[in-house]
């Protein structure tokens, strides 16, 4: 008999749902930090334009002084949303991730924080980060995928910043310093980072003007040969002629290039060139990079 009671409650104990009530609980959309010395925690709540902020020298207890403040647990698990200045990097975001839960799909954003929450809405931000997502302007990023790079040897992530004419790209390295991409660039890292592509429509620039091309399929593969690395990108056509055809692998070949050229100059690594060379036995340092372009 005791044996089944406990199984009974076993789910309740790991859940918390034997002391807290979820309505007591304060779910949060968007997080910010930002301050080195003393770190400020900003949160707005789902479906809320408010905000709220607290101060601690870290993130779990600036979390504790806003729970205490609002009269509410707290809970990140469904956060979509992080935004930072710099100041904090992987050690507060890998703490959010590992010890409070936040979700690893969580985008992050490269901004002022102060003025994100004080003047702009995040949750309109997030929209336009997911928005240039799905059109292929800006490469796919979440906290996973930015922690495993600052983590890296490069210790330089990829990620989304705010800028004043809109959305745009930056390597963030962990001592704070950014590196903005040019759009050429975030563009070519959407194909150089993704292993398959969802349905997109381009522009390329032909003989006879500006056209619109349908892209229904892409791939990407990687390999090691000849002391290069090589990155193949094949992307497949809606019933495209061939000079547009020519035109978009042109466009492509062009952006890939770009990306790899900022990418290097900034000594980064997010296209996964350091795994790449260890699998082909190369040297990172010395292999060059081959972009091949097909369109079909």
């Amino acid at each position: 008999m005791k044996k089944h009671a406990i199984l009974l409650l076993l789910p309740l104990l790991l859940t918390g749902c034997g002391t807290e009530h979820i309505s007591e609980r304060i779910y949060t959309q968007s997080l910010g930090i930002a301050g080195e010395e003393e770190l400020t925690l900003y949160g707005q709540p789902f479906g809320e334009g408010k905000t709220f902020s607290g101060n601690g020298t870290t993130a779990a207890e600036a979390l504790r002084q806003n729970e205490a403040a609002q009269g509410g647990s707290i809970f990140i698990g469904h956060t979509e949303l992080l935004c930072l200045d710099g100041s904090r990097t992987e050690e507060e975001v890998q703490d959010l991730l590992l010890e409070r839960g936040l979700s690893p799909a969580c985008k992050l954003l490269y901004t002022q924080v102060e003025q994100t929450f004080r003047h702009a809405d995040p949750a309109s931000v997030l929209k336009s980060i997911r928005m240039a997502e799905e059109n292929g302007l800006v490469p796919l990023t979440d906290i996973s995928t930015v922690l495993e790079e600052w983590l890296g040897s490069k210790k330089t992530a990829l990620l989304p910043a705010l800028a004043d004419d809109g959305l745009q790209m930056v390597f963030l390295h962990t001592d704070g310093t950014a590196v903005l991409l040019s759009p050429e660039a975030a563009r070519g890292l959407y194909w150089l980072r993704s292993s398959t592509g969802s349905e997109l429509t381009l522009t390329a620039e032909t003989a006879d003007g500006m056209q619109d091309i349908a892209v229904t399929r892409s791939s990407l593969r990687k390999r090691a040969a000849d002391g290069m690395l090589i990155y193949e990108l094949t992307v497949q056509t809606d019933n495209c002629p061939e000079d547009a055809k020519s035109a978009l692998r042109r466009k492509l070949l062009s952006e890939c290039r770009t990306a790899v050229g900022e990418m290097l100059s900034a000594g980064a690594d997010v296209i996964g060139m350091e795994t790449l060379a260890d699998f082909g036995g190369l040297d990172e340092g010395e292999a060059e990079v081959e972009i091949v372009v097909r369109v079909k």
